[in-house]
Order: structure tokens, then C-alpha cells, then sequence
């Protein structure tokens, strides 16, 4: 299934599946968003599924944000379907405990 984002009021939608290939897509999305703002929302609860690259890239984004002084929330720690990828990868301490 092909990766769709949206964005409403700097909150960014993604559905459809996260793997090493669409990942790709989603990170040069995200970046070239988090240069113009300071704060971005990024809500993975509609993934289908996802493979461990693409845990690992959220995990870069996410280091990338904190370098830069820029807040990236990842919404998502209700969602059973990315849930085994993160844990597996340990990436899901970037999870958002918080729902926005």
C-alpha cells in the first residue's frame, strides 16, 4: 500500500505501511517540514504495518529534531500493528506517552 501524509494545523497523518522504501519518502517529508517549523506532530496510529527501517528512521528523525532544538512528537503507542517493530528495534521510547 502506498504511504499517504496529510497535514492539518502541523499535525501530519500517515497511512498506509512504513518500510525501508517508503520511509525514505516520509523522512524527506518530515525534515524539510521540521526546518520551517519548531514543533511537529506526527501521527503513526492509522500504519498498517511497519519494518524495522523504518523504525530506525523514525529513531534518526527523531535525533535529528532533539540536535536541532526542534520538538518531533510521534503518536502512535496505541497502535498494535507498529508496536512489535519498535520494541524489537528498541526505538519505542520515541513513542509520545501523551495523546494529542
Amino acid at each position: 500500500m502506498a504511504l499517504q501524509i496529510t497535514e492539518t494545523h502541523g499535525m501530519f497523518q500517515v497511512l498506509g505501511s512504513l518500510s525501508a522504501e517508503t520511509s525514505r519518502t516520509l523522512h524527506s517529508h518530515i525534515l524539510r517540514y521540521l526546518h520551517e517549523r519548531s514543533q511537529i506532530i506526527l501521527n503513526l496510529e492509522k500504519i498498517k504495518d511497519m519494518d524495522a527501517s523504518a523504525a530506525y528512521m523514525l529513531q534518526r528523525l527523531y535525533r535529528y529534531a532533539m540536535r536541532n532544538n526542534c520538538i518531533l512528537i510521534i503518536i502512535g503507542q496505541e497502535n498494535e500493528r507498529i508496536l512489535p517493530a519498535m520494541h524489537k528495534t528498541r526505538t519505542s521510547y520515541i513513542l509520545s506517552h501523551d495523546r494529542v
